[in-house]
């Protein structure tokens, strides 16, 4: 990801960090432009983390939910909500969503405060992330594709 002039990248499979990095110099920059790390459980090995204004969300593969101050690099919240995950997170209308393999969506509030919105459940599970279109939600479970919106 990039925003506020950094770059953000997750590092490693085993033991995962999340990087923010000055993208200028030329050569190895790892200790002269490397601007924070943050290192913890909630670190993902496949979900990408959501930068949203100054916060970057991740889920990790085992289901913690965090929110990282995207300046400083520290844990503003972190929480187990509960499943694997593969899909990354997604960001609409002041809402987190993020989907399980085991097809369950849960539904946080953008902010400095853990607020669970919702919990909804799809048969199947999910390993693609959803993806929003105009006031619909689209989310592609093992063997279906659904159309959500409000009416």
């Amino acid at each position: 990801m990039f925003g506020h002039g950094l770059v953000y990248a997750v590092t490693g499979h085993r033991e995962t960090e999340l990087w923010a990095i000055r993208p200028s110099g030329k050569g190895n920059v790892t200790d002269s432009h490397v601007v924070w790390r943050y290192a913890g459980k909630e670190v993902p090995k496949q979900p990408s983390p959501l930068l949203v204004d100054d916060l970057i969300y991740m889920v990790s593969n085992e289901g913690y939910a965090v929110c990282v101050d995207a300046l400083s690099g520290e844990r503003v919240w972190s929480e187990r909500i509960g499943g694997n995950f593969m899909a990354s997170p997604i960001y609409a209308d002041g809402r987190i969503y993020v989907s399980s393999m085991q097809g369950e969506t849960t539904v946080m509030k953008a902010g400095r405060t853990f607020e669970k919105l919702a919990e909804n459940r799809l048969p199947s599970g999910c390993l693609a992330s959803p993806i929003v279109t105009g006031k619909a939600l689209i989310l592609r479970t093992k063997t279906h594709l659904y159309r959500i919106e409000a009416p």
